[in-house]
């Protein structure tokens, strides 16, 4: 658009040819570089995946004495959510869950979908389990069983590990019994003691005594963190704490992290084979040799008549 004479004048030095020749690399460029962007596939090529880790079980203590609120919003909602986040920690690691009170009972069987595990853990709740104590042996005698239902010969080796999240309050059995058949089954136990170790009242979710537990004389029955129990159970493992403002639960990723991992699981897939690289490669080329290209005329064909 323009005069004639001064178009025609100015594009006097053009090479149109050259031009044209620009402009076609620049289409095709972009023409590659979308074609680029639709990734390219042709063929299909095997690809194996191994899976690694440990398998761990979750004790979760669902007695009454865990629904006091030394911690909030009480402490079975506190462990459950500490589980929740230390679900977010782990790689590949097969996680099961079992909740115990007076007795036991497997929740979760052993598995890599954490989702599910964070189901089952939603609906853990005393009414579940109405005998009253913690019985950490019962705890030991489910995870055992959920240990040995996924276990197939040469998965014998596979490191073990049962996580107890109690407050530690009223237990049965010996803690000495209960290493001793930990340590010949191969586990190794963890726990986390949930809880302050000053008394509080233990909510009943009733109008009878404000809503708190009492005893025969009609006492308000106070609960407190029993650590000493706890301690003793992780003899072999580490002992971990959830307080009020403080928790050191996410630290047992780190003792994990130090334990023999074992394969467990083999997958192997179809993967396509990506063939993105050629266009791009082209298109690069094609704008490499626009931006050499030059599409003015030589000295000789803007003068002809010159030599």
């Amino acid at each position: 658009m323009g005069d004639p004479r001064l178009v025609e004048k100015l594009s006097a030095s053009v090479n149109d040819r050259k031009r044209r020749w620009k402009s076609a690399m620049i289409v095709g460029a972009v023409t590659l570089i979308a074609l680029t962007l639709a990734g390219p596939r042709f063929g299909t090529k095997l690809k194996e995946v191994k899976r690694e880790g440990v398998d761990v079980i979750f004790a979760l203590d669902v007695s009454l004495s865990m629904q006091a609120q030394d911690v909030a919003p009480s402490r079975l909602d506190r462990s459950k959510n500490e589980l929740k986040k230390l679900l977010d920690g782990l790689r590949g690691d097969r996680v099961g869950l079992v909740l115990f009170a007076g007795d036991a009972f497997i929740q979760c069987p052993l598995t890599t979908d954490y989702g599910a595990v964070r189901l089952f853990l939603d609906v853990a709740n005393p009414r579940l389990i109405p005998t009253p104590g913690t019985d950490f042996g019962a705890a030991l005698d489910m995870a055992v069983k959920a240990f040995e239902s996924h276990t197939t010969g040469a998965e014998d080796e596979r490191t073990r590990v049962l996580l107890f999240v109690s407050d530690g309050e009223n237990h049965v059995g010996a803690i000495d019994q209960i290493l001793v058949r930990a340590r010949e089954e191969g586990i190794v136990i963890y726990s986390a003691g949930v809880g302050e170790l000053e008394g509080v009242p233990i909510p009943l979710g009733s109008a009878r005594s404000a809503g708190y537990k009492e005893d025969r004389l009609g006492k308000v029955v106070t609960t407190r963190l029993e650590e000493a129990a706890l301690k003793d159970l992780a003899q072999d493992g580490e002992y971990f704490r959830v307080a009020r403002t403080s928790s050191t639960l996410n630290k047992i990723i780190e003792s994990l992290e130090r334990l023999e991992r074992t394969e467990f699981a083999k997958e192997e897939f179809e993967e396509y084979d990506e063939k993105f690289q050629w266009p791009l490669a082209l298109a690069c080329f094609l704008l490499i040799g626009e931006r050499v290209l030059r599409d003015k005329k030589s000295k000789e064909e803007e003068n002809p008549w010159a030599s």
